[in-house]
């Protein structure tokens, strides 16, 4: 190489200039998973640093926000503020004379169906079925001595803890409180970046996003 087209390159790369064949592409775009008419998944990589993620499939929606670095090829993610996951609490009884064996409720009151229920029943009998928006109660005679149970909402797999129920007898009132419902933390979560496609790891399973349209 010629000392003065040297001297050249050293001056531009001081001045931050670098060849365009050696610069880093920035990930930054908007993000599809294509080829799915049940299923939508999507990231919004914005030029500021931070994203968005959705993802709707069936009764499921998730979603996601906040910062993304980019390594070389490598994207990593974290989410700002950090989720809050949901959680049930056992409330106070229900003081009506035909509450039901067991409700779930948010905290307006509204009844929650479809969250799985295991009752302990004592001489090893387990009964499983799953609420109703009114509630749910045990077939008469079939949980003679109750001694403890637990929920599970299946779809966003939020699972209480055992509770503890001995020498209750029904009327037993839960609350699903919903703290950061539907947000996915993905603090962590990285991705290859390939050309115009990449490559995410979330969620126990690896999506193939494509770039649809670069960020205003």
């Amino acid at each position: 190489m010629r000392p003065f087209v040297a001297l050249l390159l050293a001056a531009l790369a001081a001045l931050g200039f670098t060849s365009p064949s050696f610069a880093q592409a920035s990930a930054a775009g908007e993000y599809r998973v294509p080829g799915s008419l049940e299923m939508f998944l999507g990231l919004r990589l914005n030029e500021d640093g931070t994203y968005q993620f959705a993802l709707s499939v069936g009764a499921l929606d998730k979603r996601s926000s906040g910062t993304w670095e980019q390594d070389g090829q490598q994207v990593t993610l974290t989410t700002t503020p950090k989720p809050v996951p949901p959680e049930f609490e056992r409330a106070a009884n229900d003081e009506a004379a035909d509450a039901p064996f067991i409700m779930v409720a948010w905290p307006n009151g509204n009844g929650v169906p479809g969250v799985d229920i295991v009752l302990g029943c004592g001489e090893d009998t387990v009964l499983r079925d799953y609420t109703q928006y009114d509630g749910w109660s045990p077939p008469e005679g079939a949980c003679a001595t109750p001694e403890w149970v637990e929920l599970t909402e299946g779809i966003h797999e939020i699972k209480s803890p055992r509770f503890d129920i001995s020498g209750e007898t029904g009327a037993l009132r839960f609350t699903l409180v919903p703290n950061s419902f539907g947000v996915l933390d993905m603090t962590g979560t990285t991705g290859v970046l390939e050309g115009e496609a990449l490559s995410l790891s979330f969620m126990g399973s690896t999506e193939n996003f494509v770039r649809v349209r670069l960020t205003d």
